[in-house]
């Protein structure tokens, strides 16, 4: 007598027809609607000193800049008042040698599409007194 194995069951997709699909619509769905909610959500940030002079581009932003710092630290007086606020703007300042040469303090910030904007102010000293400030607003293209 010859005995004949039983056939073994046939396996079935493991997903039901159309589940790939459905999930895969799904996801674009959820995809398309945090990007909608991200391209519509306010901006929060709160704008600070410094971006309202950049908002006028760089040469209307260094000029306004250099007054401020004039109007803290006029010629011929201390130039502390200057520093300590360029200090607060995020500012990182070397000091000069002496009472004469000048302070350097530069910031950068990077911006959209991987540009850099460079600002940097100079405070000349001559006996330990600002004799004069300069202000520049550099921005660097994208690489």
């Amino acid at each position: 007598m010859i005995v004949e194995p039983e056939p073994t069951p046939r396996r079935g997709p493991l997903l039901p027809k159309g589940t790939l699909s459905r999930a895969l619509l799904m996801l674009g769905l959820l995809g398309l609607g945090l990007l909608f909610i991200a391209w519509v959500w306010p901006d929060r940030r709160p704008v600070t000193e410094l971006d309202r002079y950049l908002r006028r581009g760089p040469t209307a932003g260094a000029e306004a800049m250099r007054e401020a710092l004039l109007r803290l630290s006029p010629a011929g007086r201390d130039s502390g008042p200057a520093i300590q606020h360029l200090i607060r703007l995020g500012f990182s300042c070397t000091a000069p040698d002496s009472g004469e040469g000048e302070w350097e303090c530069l910031h950068r910030r990077p911006e959209r599409g991987r540009r850099l904007v460079l600002v940097e102010a100079r405070l000349r000293l001559r006996e330990g007194a600002t004799s004069g400030i300069t202000v520049r607003i550099l921005e660097e293209p994208a690489p």
